[in-house]
């Protein structure tokens, strides 16, 4: 494995954080067929998408820092980088350190996948197309998919099909060619180079694979699923969650769970359909973040994700509901979030008695035995309401909030993001222009590429 690191990762490394290097002749210099060279087999591609620590574990956790689920103390927020307090306030410059891997760490990805793309098109005539190599392939685009998934939810405005077309996208790099320019797609040709890729992958990956760190049938109907669901085509992101909790359905009971426990939920464990885990910023890590008393406040007692999700921190709370086992953010595909987008979706159409079953079998597993009465007879508006709410009591620092509050505001919620420091009130208005964070300003100096507007 060290092999490949030396020659694919650490070039990704150095193309991701700056994107392009139109700027650096000694790079466009390097030809990437020397580093492709060093791919021969579908062993050797396997070995890279098997490095999970790259792969999976390694998306952006910016969306979290930017959300209403927490905040820092004043001697927290005073101590760290001007960066870091930038980000924390949704300032529109500076919020990102050079070489922030918040943005490379998706690029590098891109490169990966990529290279290994690149490597089978070269290879054309030389080697059998069989089921494993088809199925490289898929694993590739789904990997290559879910990175420009997170760049989009972070770095775009919410989607609005009446101006996707116009509104700025993200870098669409899709060979591994050092040479090419980096240039901004439109929003609507992203998303739809992420749905490509995902349908794409569908009849090459298992129903579910030997492992959750590898993409399955299940996970790309989960992605695509997700990716619709920013999109606001809700029948559609109902239609593949369907597909998705077809092939698996099951929910931890909570009442199985050890509440007392620093970190009572296993990693991959039986809700998780592909596990992926994302990087915090400073000031959302768990040592820093402090729950929001409005989100903390949302759970009854009765409610068992009160005590297996926080614990007290002096008179404040943390948050200790990770799916990972330990502090690492989850920001995978789940049951849970499925269940919690199928419902949306049918209430969105009207389909209330399957809303209804849905979120009822969800909170029938979260609440203390025998405590919960399942809901009955409520309206489209009302159900609605209730599915917001859980969504974001269940998907705690999931990565999934910001974007959720994002396409809400679009379709009229108001939602106002406040944070208070130093006795000074920030706030976030519904449908800022902030919403779409600024790319690291060294990569718009290297690369020449359009900035989102302030």
């Amino acid at each position: 494995m060290k092999r490949y690191q030396k020659t694919v990762l650490y070039p990704a490394m150095l193309l991701l954080s700056l994107i392009s290097f139109q700027g650096c002749k000694k790079y466009l210099d390097e030809k990437p067929d020397q580093q492709l060279s060093t791919i021969e087999t579908t062993e050797d591609m396997q070995a890279l998408l098997d490095n999970y620590l790259k792969i999976n574990f390694n998306d952006p956790g910016v969306a979290n820092s930017c959300t209403d689920d927490y905040y820092v103390t004043n001697d927290v927020f005073n101590a760290r980088t001007e960066q870091d307090r930038n980000l924390y306030l949704w300032k529109p410059d500076n919020n990102f350190a050079p070489l922030s891997p918040q943005w490379a760490s998706s690029y590098e990805v891109v490169y990966i996948c990529n290279s290994i793309l690149d490597a089978v098109a070269q290879k054309n005539g030389h080697i059998t197309l069989d089921a494993k190599l088809k199925n490289i392939i898929a694993q590739s685009r789904f990997h290559r998919s879910k990175a420009f998934l997170n760049v989009i939810s972070i770095w775009t405005k919410a989607y609005d099909q009446g101006s996707a077309a116009a509104d700025l996208g993200i870098p669409l790099r899709l060979d591994a060619d050092f040479n090419k320019t980096s240039v901004r797609a439109s929003l609507a040709e992203s998303y739809d180079q992420v749905l490509n890729d995902l349908k794409a992958t569908i009849a090459d990956l298992p129903v579910k694979d030997v492992s959750v760190i590898r993409p399955s049938k299940a996970a790309a109907y989960g992605l695509l699923s997700r990716t619709y669901l920013q999109m606001r085509n809700y029948v559609q992101a109902g239609l593949y969650a369907d597909s998705a909790l077809q092939i698996q359905k099951t929910l931890m009971d909570f009442n199985t769970l050890n509440a007392s426990a620093n970190f009572p939920i296993a990693q991959q464990n039986a809700e998780v359909l592909f596990d992926s885990r994302a990087v915090a910023t400073a000031t959302g890590s768990q040592a820093r973040a402090l729950i929001s008393p409005e989100l903390y406040n949302l759970y009854g007692n009765n409610d068992l994700r009160k005590t297996v999700f926080f614990r007290a921190s002096g008179t404040a709370y943390i948050f200790k509901g990770y799916y990972a086992g330990g502090p690492s953010i989850f920001n995978g595909v789940a049951t849970d979030e499925l269940l919690l987008t199928r419902a949306e979706c049918l209430t969105r159409l009207n389909r209330i008695s399957e809303a209804l079953a849905d979120i009822n079998f969800l909170l029938i597993n979260r609440y203390k035995k025998n405590t919960f009465s399942p809901y009955v007879g409520l309206t489209q508006a009302a159900l609605l309401a209730l599915i917001k709410v859980e969504r974001r009591k269940e998907l705690v620092f999931r990565t999934l909030r910001w974007g959720d509050i994002k396409r809400w505001n679009v379709e009229g919620d108001g939602i106002v993001l406040s944070r208070t420091v130093n006795g000074e009130q920030t706030t976030l208005a519904p449908n800022s222009l902030r919403y779409a964070l600024p790319i690291p300003e060294d990569v718009i100096a290297l690369t020449g590429m359009q900035q989102n507007p302030k």
